[in-house]
């Protein structure tokens, strides 16, 4: 028993002196944040990329240059214009035909 007391005593000492020889040759650590840049050839590549990005989703937003807005003609009344000048009675499918057709929607062969 009075060996392991001494055993005991023996790890502890040796305990304590690795923690004493720790604590005293405690170096303040220093921080530096450093923020590295890519070298200008690969952010030129990565902005001609996004140019060429943006020039592609421009072409599909942007309308044709020659596409001017038009007036679309007034299509549903010239419709109900020309179905009550010339109704055709207990066929209102063949009146809504003849309509279309006396409006310019449908083009006669």
């Amino acid at each position: 028993m009075f060996a392991s007391r001494t055993r005991l005593a023996a790890v502890e000492a040796e305990r304590n002196a690795w923690r004493l020889r720790a604590e005293t040759k405690v170096v303040p650590i220093r921080r530096e944040y450093v923020i590295a840049r890519r070298s200008r050839w690969t952010r030129l590549l990565a902005a001609v990329w996004l140019v060429a990005l943006g020039v592609l989703v421009a072409g599909v937003a942007i309308p044709e240059a020659n596409d001017r807005p038009s007036f679309a003609p007034d299509y549903p009344g010239c419709i109900g214009k020309a179905r009550y000048e010339h109704p055709i009675e207990q066929n209102q499918y063949q009146e809504l035909v003849n309509a279309l057709y006396a409006c310019g929607v449908y083009e006669l062969p």
